[in-house]
């Protein structure tokens, strides 16, 4: 069997799922506690990304408020962890109960 690369085969696998866009976005799954602390990642995880929008679900009303005026540094910490301007926005929402 010849040697193939890695990077061809993630690149194969990628095309056949149809999974496009800029990959580094989806560093922020493993890298939310490192990102937000972990008090807040107690309460919250990234959901999905929509274009370069993340998606975080909430688990308590009050800290879903909280996080409103949180979303500025948020953002900041993930342009220094991720890259710069990884995500226009942030939304947050409740968690189905």
């Amino acid at each position: 069997m010849p040697f193939v690369s890695l990077q061809n085969t993630l690149a194969r696998v990628l095309k056949e799922k149809k999974i496009t866009g800029d990959l580094d976005l989806f560093r922020i799954f493993p890298m939310w506690s490192d990102i937000v602390g972990e008090k807040t990642a107690q309460h919250t995880r990234p959901a999905r990304i929509k274009g370069h929008i993340l998606y975080i679900e909430v688990d308590d009303p009050m800290w879903l408020t909280q996080l409103k005026y949180m979303k500025d540094d948020i953002l900041e910490k993930i342009d220094m962890k991720i890259k710069k301007d990884a995500f226009k926005d942030l939304r947050f929402f409740l968690k189905p109960t």
